[in-house]
């Protein structure tokens, strides 16, 4: 496996803020956020061709999606886990960061996704299938934890 990734964020990409709102083309929300946790490839939507194989993505001929990458890694996920394509994401992901190209304002974590194409306001904890007192850790709302002794 050799993956290729976009060399920039597109103007609407659906991890941009500058994307359309709710537009995911035939992904879902979950879909999209399962993709994430779970390893899965996702090649950029401008790439994307019909009768696309997942071989052609493996082999670098489609793109994986720079903005997929970038978001990952805003939300805390490192790649790597999954054997089969776990490394060659976390390639990726270590190459984008090194590349410093995307102003972090403009990625957005799966939070800020969630927000940015629901179409009414969303339950985090249950799309994130995280506890509330994770999500407001994630925000940086919760309180600060209690000291320990020593």
């Amino acid at each position: 496996m050799k993956l290729n990734v976009c060399s920039k964020l597109c103007k609407e990409c659906p991890f941009s803020a500058n994307s359309p709102k709710g537009w995911l083309g035939s992904h879902s929300l979950r879909g999209v956020l399962d993709a994430q946790n779970d390893e899965k490839l996702f090649s950029c939507h401008l790439a994307r061709k019909e009768n696309m194989s997942g071989e052609e993505i493996e082999a670098g001929q489609v793109k994986i999606c720079r903005g997929y990458v970038a978001s990952a890694t805003k939300s805390g996920i490192v790649f790597g886990e999954d054997e089969v394509n776990g490394p060659e994401l976390r390639r990726l992901q270590d190459l984008i960061a090194s590349e410093d190209k995307e102003e972090p304002s403009i990625i957005l974590s799966q939070e800020e996704f969630v927000v940015h194409h629901a179409r009414a306001r969303p339950d985090l904890t249950k799309i994130l299938k995280i506890s509330k007192e994770e999500l407001l850790r994630r925000q940086g709302l919760a309180p600060a934890p209690e000291p320990t002794e020593s």
